[in-house]
């Protein structure tokens, strides 16, 4: 079948956030993936249940293990609902990339995390690679991520904006003083490029990440600012068409084993 008679693929992002306060980062992510898809594929986004952090940011929640852990425990049922529901791929919007082993080893469509993808594109973009994100609490997560796929050596210390910003605070700044937060990012990619020898800078966390695209900030020094959504999405389609084309799909041996599918199945809610 040729491209131009494919039906666009239908991409489930996930995201850690309660979208229904965040309305202009729901909003720019709909248009920034039909800027970037075009008519390959439809990302409906989707965020976490209302209240789930009882008010609280996601950033100053997720920083104890026990909050994470309840508020997480969601996402795989969703990843169940959106492989039910006939979506193509489901993307994991979080640079905390949450249950991602766990929802591979519960559906067979591909499952995208955003900074395994955003991280194994940068190592092929240069050689070291600079993660920063909003705040201390999601650098402790970026870091305990990255040494979970093994990119420890090629992934420099997650540095963190200073000074920190929560969701809520991002999307203010961003629209009221757009070059306070750029400058805070610049300054902390300057002294990762100039200092640590950085060539590949990820914005690590995803409201950050969507405002840095929307103001256009793609290079620091010189160093590449990835696009981590662009990447996530498009490495979801590659997923899918390895798939169907290739018959290339997830490992059942190892990490994402199978060895009771009926077990699988039922506990499947």
């Amino acid at each position: 079948m040729k491209a131009s008679e494919r039906k666009p693929l239908r991409l489930w992002h996930q995201s850690m956030t309660e979208l229904d306060g965040l309305g202009s980062y729901r909003d720019f992510l709909n248009k920034h993936a039909g800027q970037v898809l075009h008519n390959e594929a439809t990302v409906h986004v989707h965020g976490l249940h209302p209240g789930t952090y009882h008010g609280r940011t996601p950033t100053s929640a997720l920083g104890n293990a026990f909050v994470y852990h309840r508020a997480v425990d969601q996402i795989i049922d969703y990843a169940i609902r959106a492989e039910r529901d006939g979506f193509d791929a489901f993307v994991i919007g979080s640079f905390s990339e949450p249950m991602l082993r766990e929802i591979r080893s519960a559906v067979d469509i591909p499952v995208t995390g955003i900074l395994e993808s955003s991280m194994l594109v940068s190592c092929s973009l240069g050689q070291n690679i600079a993660p920063i994100a909003n705040a201390p609490e999601i650098s402790a997560i970026v870091q305990s991520t990255v040494k979970q796929h093994g990119l420890a050596s090629r992934v420099l210390p997650c540095a963190s904006l200073d000074p920190p910003m929560h969701e809520a605070q991002l999307l203010e700044t961003a629209a009221k003083y757009p070059q306070t937060l750029l400058q805070a990012f610049t300054n902390a990619a300057t002294y990762a490029v100039t200092r640590q020898r950085a060539d590949v800078i990820v914005p690590a966390e995803s409201v950050l990440a969507s405002l840095l695209i929307e103001h256009k900030l793609t290079q620091v020094c010189g160093a590449l600012v990835v696009d981590v959504l662009a990447i996530a999405w498009r490495s979801a389609i590659m997923m899918v068409r390895l798939h169907t084309d290739c018959n290339m799909k997830i490992s059942r041996a190892g990490a994402y084993a199978r060895h009771d599918p009926e077990l699988v199945a039922l506990m499947a809610r």
